[in-house]
């Protein structure tokens, strides 16, 4: 009897949409908006800086009773003619990439929650909705209810990532912008081929990926959260990423941007000298805050804290 091969735990890494999509939007808040929204972006004032309500959100949405997972942002933000005096934007995210019929519900129930605790403050509850299925004809956008001569009807402006696949004006788009949001929409896009595929497929993915986002130019900060949106979307084998950490010196050496190795080189000593020392939980609550402070994902800081996400969160309250 041949003996099958067991997959080790650490191989069978799952992609995290749900903290991907949530950490880009809120870093690249204004470009996510110009790249999908172009109509909602020309109207806002970003001199004055938008604020990111994430606790807030929490708070009033404790819960996930309503449909499956999302990865859910609220932004408070102002408008350049000042015709009113905020706007709180609510972004779903939906990160299971499969039909869900309470989609367009939730979004409702998340609304009112959001317009119930700012209305007293003058604010506008705006509501959008971003699409990572690959079924063409899935489009929820409208949620009504009515009886007995009472109405309600909620729709919102959705997006479709796929579209930027299978339909030209939005492929030339894509592949024509300098926006940081083309980069991310075209690796959702590859993700989705990846889970079709075996490791190396993945592997030549995730590398091409990267190798694309330093052609690109970008700042130090921009280049660290773009890939930490690509490395979580895209898991590969231990191994498999030992090879790819090796690929992407080489590639920081060639572009003189040693932009994301020299903080997981400093990561991983971190780890090496913790282990070492007594006191380790509190070293590693040290190096855990430090890495929020520095924007680090959640995912990340457990990958090389080895601190639990409620551990990690609770540095926040």
């Amino acid at each position: 009897m041949v003996k099958k091969k067991q997959v080790k735990k650490e191989d069978q890494k799952a992609p995290d949409y749900d903290s991907a999509w949530k950490d880009v939007i809120e870093k690249h808040f204004e470009s996510f908006l110009e790249f999908l929204f172009p109509n909602i972006h020309k109207d806002i004032d970003f001199s004055k800086n938008p604020e990111i309500l994430s606790k807030e959100l929490r708070k009033i949405t404790p819960d996930s009773k309503v449909g499956k997972r999302y990865s859910d942002v609220l932004m408070k933000v102002y408008l350049k003619d000042g015709s009113t005096k905020c706007i709180c934007i609510f972004i779903h995210v939906e990160v299971q990439g499969t039909r869900d019929s309470y989609f367009m519900e939730r979004i409702f129930v998340y609304f009112y929650r959001i317009f119930d605790k700012y209305r007293e403050e003058g604010s506008e509850v705006i509501s959008l909705g971003i699409l990572t299925d690959e079924d063409e004809n899935y489009r929820p956008d409208e949620y009504c209810f009515s009886r007995w001569g009472f109405e309600h009807r909620l729709k919102i402006p959705i997006i479709k990532i796929i579209d930027f696949k299978n339909k030209k004006e939005f492929r030339k788009k894509l592949e024509t912008s300098t926006n940081p949001m083309a980069l991310v929409v075209k690796a959702q896009l590859k993700s989705l081929e990846a889970k079709r595929g075996n490791d190396d497929r993945k592997y030549n993915i995730k590398f091409e990926l990267i190798r694309g986002l330093y052609k690109q130019g970008y700042d130090k900060s921009r280049i660290r959260s773009l890939f930490d949106f690509i490395d979580l979307i895209i898991r590969l084998p231990d191994d498999l990423e030992k090879k790819l950490f090796e690929e992407i010196i080489k590639i920081e050496e060639e572009h003189k941007m040693p932009y994301v190795t020299s903080w997981e080189r400093t990561a991983e000593k971190r780890g090496e000298k913790r282990g070492e020392k007594r006191g380790e939980k509190k070293e590693k609550l040290k190096t855990a805050r430090r890495m929020l402070n520095d924007d680090m994902p959640i995912e990340r800081i457990i990958k090389y804290t080895g601190l639990t996400e409620e551990e990690i969160k609770g540095l926040t309250n």
